[in-house]
């Protein structure tokens, strides 16, 4: 698998035998910014108005208004609680969002502390981004799930969510910048042999309880490993409830959640937009990816921005991977860590460990269509 999150997964054990995790104050927090601030060199800096920001089943995020010398800004903390849906990376964070900022909208990263030293755990300080992750006459669930938007926020938004997929995956993967980042080219089918293996592995050591479904797809995967000859950088977990807008305007202001960002095969991109959970319905019963567009027009629009050919076949296999890796995440890794307190949304993550139901009916959809 990937060199560098089989190190992370190697180092897990040691934090999350740790204890139950402390949810941070507010006080905390700002010890925790104004000893980073003075380690960066500026000790002057200020921080005020700290609030916890809704949403996040991985990081504990807050809102912090920061002065120096008379000038404020408002800046956000992403920080590490002891565990939660998944493992990752805030140094592959950061080097994936300064080489994006080139191509997409993001957060830019003012200041970062990768092994906690400062912050208490690791974290990363970004610009603030105004925006919304929905209309505001519309209505959605956790984390993106449900959001619907009426015909005209379709045609202001799908638009541009294919043309910030296409740049992401122009992105060159040589970029010396991704320091973290290995690419899988030693032969075309470790794209995808990567990505089975690291999530089989987060299975095998968070399990609850076993679950045949998990161990059937697993090996329905391995047997249709599909080829790869041109790595991209793959987002990882793009789609509506990932990306703010304008609430006037519909323009795209800021791509997040970059956490599972790695270098990889591009129809895994297309793969996560098109799961049931982050799609909607029209009221004629046409299922629209990531609530803005129906499969084939995704597809189309993604070939024409981007002059490749989007093989279906792939795309099938890519689909299961993103279904059974969602599954993993919120019957496993998640609910273990609710299960041992090491994080801030345990009640969410408990909840979040249902969606697991739908999930493996799903896979199910993909595999025997006609069943």
């Amino acid at each position: 698998m990937d060199p560098f999150i089989a190190e992370m997964l190697d180092l897990k054990p040691a934090r999350v035998n740790a204890g139950p995790y402390q949810i941070k104050s507010a006080g905390e927090v700002e010890a925790a910014l104004l000893r980073l601030f003075s380690a960066r060199g500026e000790p002057e800096r200020r921080v005020s108005n700290i609030r916890r920001m809704a949403g996040g089943a991985s990081k504990e995020q807050f809102v912090f208004t920061t002065d120096r010398a008379g000038s404020q800004c408002e800046m956000v903390l992403r920080m590490d609680p002891r565990d939660g849906v998944l493992e990752t990376s805030r140094v592959r964070e950061a080097e994936v969002l300064k080489v994006a900022r080139d191509v997409v909208p993001v957060p830019i990263v003012h200041y970062a502390d990768y092994d906690g030293t400062l912050l208490g755990m690791p974290g990363l300080v970004t610009s603030f981004v105004n925006g919304v992750t929905k209309p505001p006459e519309a209505g959605s669930g956790v984390s993106g799930l449900g959001t619907g938007f009426n015909a005209e926020w379709r045609a202001k938004l799908a638009p541009q969510f294919v043309t910030h997929l296409a740049a992401i995956h122009r992105i060159n993967v040589q970029d010396p910048r991704l320091e973290h980042f290995s690419v899988p080219d030693r032969d075309p089918r470790h794209p995808a042999l990567w990505e089975v293996n690291h999530w089989s592995r987060v299975w095998e050591e968070d399990q609850q309880a076993a679950n045949p479904l998990i161990a059937v797809t697993e090996n329905w995967l391995r047997a249709n490993l599909p080829e790869c000859t041109e790595p991209v950088l793959v987002h990882g977990d793009y789609r509506t409830g990932n990306y703010l807008f304008d609430a006037e305007t519909g323009d795209i202001t800021a791509i997040l959640d970059w956490e599972l960002a790695h270098i990889g095969d591009f129809h895994q991109d297309l793969a996560l937009s098109m799961t049931e959970i982050f799609s909607c319905h029209r009221d004629d019963g046409v299922k629209l990816c990531s609530s803005l567009m129906t499969e084939d027009d995704f597809i189309a629009a993604y070939e024409r921005a981007t002059a490749r050919k989007v093989c279906r076949q792939t795309l099938q296999f890519y689909r299961v991977l993103s279904v059974w890796s969602l599954a993993i995440m919120g019957g496993a890794t998640g609910l273990r860590a609710a299960k041992a307190q090491h994080n801030h949304q345990d009640i969410l993550l408990t909840w979040l460990s249902m969606v697991v139901y739908p999930l493996s009916q799903e896979i199910l959809t993909i595999l025997d269509p006609e069943n």
